[in-house]
């Protein structure tokens, strides 16, 4: 009997282990995605790059652009974009497989843009790879309803 609970003690401590890196991982994926997303409404394309890929690509719509083409060219216009609008995830999953997550999210986004008012929902697809100790964005893929 003794032993059964040392058993079970042993059990339920490497649970909590496992459950604590799974969580600190998790943790760790949704900072370097709110840390690219106040790089861009905060315009520092130089904090944006540093959470990116050197590969990383960037969906939205019909385009596709690398790294560079992104920063020089539609991260200053989705500054913009999203400092006039409130984003509400409504739902958020989080996966990770060894090196590679993959964070899908939809969101609420309201506001005035433009002089236009914007109503949408937003779908986000993040794949992250694991570079030493750190997250980076490998692609993200944007569209909105």
């Amino acid at each position: 009997m003794k032993s059964l609970i040392k058993i079970f003690t042993v059990l339920v401590f490497l649970s909590g282990t496992v459950m604590a890196q799974t969580n600190q991982k998790e943790t760790k994926v949704l900072e370097t995605l709110d840390t690219f997303k106040t790089a861009i409404i905060d315009n520092d394309s130089e904090a944006a790059s540093k959470v990116m890929a050197d590969d990383a690509l960037i969906l939205e719509g019909s385009g596709m652009e690398t790294k560079e083409e992104y920063l020089s060219h539609h991260f200053h216009s989705d500054g913009k974009f999203l400092s006039a609008i409130n984003r509400k995830i409504l739902t958020q999953k989080i996966s990770i497989e060894g090196n590679t997550a993959w964070v899908s999210t939809v969101s609420s986004m309201k506001g005035t843009y433009s002089e236009r008012k914007i109503d949408l929902t937003s779908l986000e697809l993040a794949v992250l790879k694991k570079a030493g100790s750190d997250w980076k964005i490998a692609a993200i893929h944007w569209s909105s309803r």
